[in-house]
């Protein structure tokens, strides 16, 4: 999935090229009308992407006229790619990965194609070292998208509206063995993602994993790392815990003994990488009760938290 930076989006290019794809599925948001220049860069990252492909391989395109914004654009993109297959790959502009996540991927894809409860295959580690479990990856609820792979019966529970929520949340995050603050983490910005505060797909599709019970695979090595980081980012603004984790390689791709949650590397996940540092410890019962309070008082608009994202 591509949009308006041709630099970054030809390196992850230059990552796939060295696997010789033979299906090739590209995405482009349009331009943003009131952002000067944008225009001339949606286009000349396509254009530049066009031109690299220069080996034999089935290309798809799906590119925008208008912009349709993150939720939009990237959760139908999804729905497209999944329309013309039964599994795959997901990189975005902005996630590189190492050749080992191509082969991670594709052996987990295959390895769990029949398993139901495996929804996720994720390239990323955000534990700084930890091996957790006593195989190549470990089992997760938390579904880390800069570089991922799924099946297209696991996106067919994917509903941006994610209907259920909040009613039926404590149930979930029960049912999930989320550790209270977890859970109320969670809880706030599932509700911002359903008010539109917040512009994205991927929280509704961590939402959809959570609710399936579904299980996530993650590499116990970190298998591509986000190049996106700055002012030209849509989300990722400034560099922190998580997006500072550099590549590395996964030679053998073992199984644990167990897909048990690891509920330890969750829990360190969380406090390191999830929160992405938008939510200090220090302050986190302080922001949870004034959000309960607030959101007590106003059932319908904006939460308190919204006002702590815009600072």
């Amino acid at each position: 999935m591509i949009y308006n930076r041709p630099e970054h989006s030809l390196r992850v290019l230059q990552a796939i090229r060295e696997t010789r794809p033979t299906r090739l599925f590209l995405a482009a948001d349009g331009p943003k009308a009131s952002v000067e220049g944008d225009s001339e860069l949606c286009k000349q990252t396509r254009k530049h992407i066009d031109g690299a492909i220069d080996w034999e391989c089935d290309v798809r395109r799906l590119y925008r006229d208008e912009n349709l914004g993150c939720k939009i654009a990237v959760s139908s993109a999804i729905d497209w790619f999944f329309s013309e297959v039964d599994e795959g790959i997901i990189l975005e502009d902005d996630t590189l990965p190492t050749r080992s996540f191509f082969r991670f991927a594709e052996t987990m894809l295959e390895r769990y194609r029949d398993d139901a409860t495996v929804l996720h295959v994720s390239g990323n580690n955000h534990q700084h070292g930890r091996i957790r479990g006593n195989g190549a990856y470990y089992a997760s609820r938390f579904a880390h998208s800069w570089g991922w792979a799924t099946w297209r019966r696991a996106w067919n529970l994917y509903d941006i509206t994610m209907l259920g929520f909040p009613e039926e949340w404590d149930r979930i995050a029960a049912s999930c063995s989320l550790p209270w603050e977890i859970s109320e983490w969670w809880k706030m910005w599932l509700h911002n993602t359903r008010l539109g505060v917040i512009n994205t797909w991927d929280f509704q599709w961590h939402y959809t994993v959570m609710k399936n019970q579904g299980v996530c695979l993650i590499p116990n090595r970190n298998l591509v790392e986000n190049i996106g980081v700055g002012d030209a980012a849509t989300h990722m603004k400034k560099l922190d815990v998580a997006s500072s984790i550099k590549l590395a390689h996964l030679a053998h791709f073992y199984p644990p003994s167990s897909l048990e949650i690891c509920q330890k590397a969750d829990k360190f996940d969380f406090d390191y990488s999830v929160t992405n540092q938008k939510t200090p410890w220090r302050n986190l019962n302080e922001l949870v009760c004034s959000w309960k309070f607030e959101h007590q008082q106003r059932n319908a608009g904006i939460s308190g938290i919204s006002r702590y994202l815009k600072k």
